[in-house]
């Protein structure tokens, strides 16, 4: 499971070195938030919705959640839809970007929140709810606003 969360960030990091050194180092933030967004928000959600919808049950134990729930096949969608404006910023730039950035924004955030609260109310602190990915989603965005504004 975690070949899957870390090996995105780390094709993001390769990527944009590869970017830089063939292309203009001037444009660093460009290349950053382009893998950013294609590889460590749009496959990365792409896999994560994947997760949800063919795991379910496994993925709702790995975060501390009741397993047989729809919210599964649900989010499992969210994901999936939300990576694939990510993977469409290959193509489309700009104001797209800004979207695919608000949209993953408010998405990352909220389930952040939704955790944060999970912990306060139910001492939730499960690996899925508390760990690598809670972390993932609040900084994302973070990242993707960051940078877009330098860009």
């Amino acid at each position: 499971m975690f070949y899957g969360i870390y090996v995105p960030l780390i094709c993001v990091v390769i990527f944009t070195i590869v970017d830089i050194n063939t292309g203009n180092a001037q444009d660093w933030n460009k290349y950053l938030l382009s893998n950013l967004l294609v590889i460590g928000l749009g496959y990365q959600m792409v896999f994560f919705g994947f997760g949800h919808l063919f795991y379910g049950d496994k993925i709702a134990e790995f975060i501390g959640w009741e397993k047989g729930s729809p919210f599964q096949y649900e989010v499992g969608l969210a994901g999936v839809a939300m990576g694939v404006l990510g993977i469409l910023c290959t193509w489309y730039t700009g104001l797209f970007w800004l979207a695919t950035i608000i949209v993953n924004s408010i998405y990352l955030w909220g389930c952040g929140f939704g955790h944060i609260r999970d912990m306060v109310k139910n001492k939730n602190f499960n690996p899925g709810s508390a760990g690598f990915i809670f972390y993932y989603g609040m900084l994302m965005p973070v990242a993707m606003i960051v940078l877009y504004a330098l860009y």
